[in-house]
């Protein structure tokens, strides 16, 4: 009996502050706090440390640097006024006269690169609420998103039709495909002709330009100023101005894209044209040069529609690097 007695029997259990604890392998068991086998208990949560946030040295040199560049310059215009007012007042006064124009310009250039920032980003955000309107088919986002780009819009000339046809449809019940589908057909369609137009046109003249050129530096120019230039108006099409800092973050997002989402694209559509051109490329490998270079501007291009444009591809159709290559073709 006392055998089966002892075999049922419940293990005991030991006190938090049992010496037996204490002691061998049980000094890697940490006690339990009072009062957790009771009922309701709740342990109490330790906060993680967040690191602190370390100094960025670098920073700190552009900053140290370029307040010691504005002292310096401060003290040269100052030095530079003093010497001319010794000889003539009227040198002094028109030496700080035109360092507050120079200064008034400044201020107006950061002011139009901050502004052209703010509306490159406000066509991502633009972008990013219609596809996620499109996703959970949220009709009053799209409502809400369609009112904004009427309100960009409406001093556009060329889409005042387009934004009466919308004016018509105010007050009508519509899902968000829908409602963006109606914005993309009245307001957006007429800007993408434009956009395609300027593309094929841009990479129409690399590939000619490129393809007459006696040297390579002059290509290498030729395609860098054209690049540029389509890229400023296309990003002029949707509705932004972008100055230097929106430019190089417009040529860094295309990249991006290029890389990332088009660059199986490019060479299953290169291989498909080029294979067509095969023979005038053996006959000139001038032209052929041309005809790869108005490609890539070309896909350039297309890439940049898909980042500047306010809202994605509801039920329009891309534009294809086949149909602007085929059309660089007919025109070389």
């Amino acid at each position: 009996m006392s055998q089966t007695g002892n075999r049922h029997r419940r293990p005991r259990a030991f006190h938090p502050d049992d010496p037996r604890l204490r002691t061998g392998a049980a000094d890697i068991i940490d006690p339990l706090p009072p009062g957790a086998l009771e009922p309701g208990f709740e342990p109490a949560v330790t906060p993680i440390p967040r690191n602190r946030r370390r100094w960025r040295w670098g920073a700190i040199l552009l900053s140290a640097l370029g307040g010691l560049v504005a002292m310096a310059a401060a003290n040269w215009l100052v030095d530079l006024a003093t010497a001319l007012m010794s000889r003539q007042d009227w040198l002094g006064w028109l030496a700080l006269g035109l360092a507050a124009v120079a200064v008034l310009a400044t201020m107006v250039i950061c002011l139009r690169e901050i502004w052209s920032m703010w509306g490159l980003a406000r066509l991502g955000e633009l972008r990013a609420g219609a596809e996620d309107a499109i996703r959970n088919d949220d009709a009053a986002k799209a409502a809400s998103l369609a009112a904004r780009l009427r309100r960009q819009y409406r001093g556009r000339p060329e889409l005042s039709w387009g934004l009466a046809r919308l004016r018509e449809h105010d007050g009508e019940i519509l899902d968000a495909r829908e409602a963006l589908t109606l914005v993309e057909r009245e307001l957006i369609e007429p800007l993408d002709r434009q956009a395609r137009a300027t593309d094929a046109l841009a990479a129409r003249r690399i590939a000619v330009l490129t393809a007459i050129s006696p040297i390579a530096v002059f290509d290498m120019i030729v395609v860098a100023i054209q690049g540029t230039r389509m890229l400023q108006q296309l990003a002029g099409i949707y509705g932004v101005r972008p100055g230097l800092l929106a430019m190089l973050k417009l040529l860094r997002q295309v990249a991006t894209h290029i890389v990332l989402t088009g660059g199986v694209a490019i060479g299953d559509d290169m291989l498909q044209q080029m294979i067509g051109h095969r023979l005038t490329a053996k006959l000139s490998a001038r032209l052929g040069e041309g005809m790869f270079n108005g490609a890539m501007t070309a896909r350039i291009g297309i890439a940049a529609i898909d980042l500047c444009r306010p809202i994605p591809f509801v039920e329009a159709r891309r534009p294809r690097l086949r149909d602007l290559v085929a059309d660089i073709a007919k025109t070389s």
